[in-house]
């Protein structure tokens, strides 16, 4: 299963993320008041890998680009780039954070020196070295850093789907159920195992199907809903949906 497909169930999926609605994060441009702010970070610790690969993929040290992301972050959070930023890549946060993130590069490679952080800063939390890993197997990185970013907040986002639909099915007391089911997410046709694994949780085959079926419905729904609270009202998240899948056919 394509894990970005664009069928939809014909419903309108609630926002996963209600906290961090890109709205929200805009707002705080105005005010760091409300619940703005909190937004913005819970977003930065869902994306912070892509951020982190674009600054490696610049040629900086590992080290270094660890600090970057952190200062880029703590800027970031602060209001600094949301009250210089101004124009129509506000509409995707994907694209917005791209582009104050070469802003702030620029900066930094102008002055050299960060500003002392705020008593109350609390660092992003970040693990490099599966990143570093991931680095090594893409030669071609230090030539294309905006796609190695997209690339990974296409990830990312196929994560954060993943968490919410497991926590959706946790909810339902269906935990157990998920953890069964999540392999048939990747799997395209019908396997011989099938039987087997309704046997196992006491299933016929026909409800099986069923229950996979429903399982990559809410997944479709969850991809969605998340697209949807990276963009602005009114941006096409099947667009944006089109173009993140493309990331995944590049690596193929």
């Amino acid at each position: 299963m394509d894990p970005l497909d664009r069928s939809n169930s014909g419903g309108t999926s609630r926002g996963l993320f209600p906290r961090t609605r890109w709205s929200m994060v805009m707002a705080a441009k105005d005010s760091q008041a409300g619940e703005g702010p909190a937004a913005l970070e819970d977003l930065c610790r869902t994306y912070w890998r892509s951020v982190y690969l674009f600054i490696r993929s610049r040629g900086i040290r590992p080290d270094d680009a660890e600090d970057l992301t952190q200062e880029f972050f703590y800027q970031l959070l602060d209001g600094h780039y949301l009250r210089a930023v101004d124009g129509p890549e506000k509409g995707r946060l994907r694209s917005f954070l791209c582009v104050v993130l070469k802003r702030f590069l620029a900066d930094e490679a102008a002055k050299r020196a960060t500003r002392k952080r705020g008593g109350d800063w609390q660092p992003i939390p970040i693990d490099v070295s599966e990143l570093e890993e991931h680095l090594q197997a893409m030669p071609d990185c230090l030539s294309a850093p905006e796609a190695v970013f997209d690339r990974q907040w296409a990830q990312d986002l196929i994560d954060a789907s993943m968490k919410a639909l497991e926590a959706d099915y946790a909810g339902a007391g269906k935990a157990g159920l998920f953890r069964a089911l999540k392999p048939m997410l990747q799997v395209q046709q019908a396997s011989p195992a099938n039987a087997e694994l309704a046997a196992s949780l006491g299933m016929s085959e026909g409800a099986l199907k069923v229950a996979v079926h429903r399982l990559r419905q809410r997944f479709r729904d969850c991809v969605r809903s998340c697209i949807s609270d990276t963009l602005a009202e009114g941006e096409d998240a099947d667009e944006e949906l089109r173009y993140l899948r493309s990331m995944f056919a590049s690596l193929a």
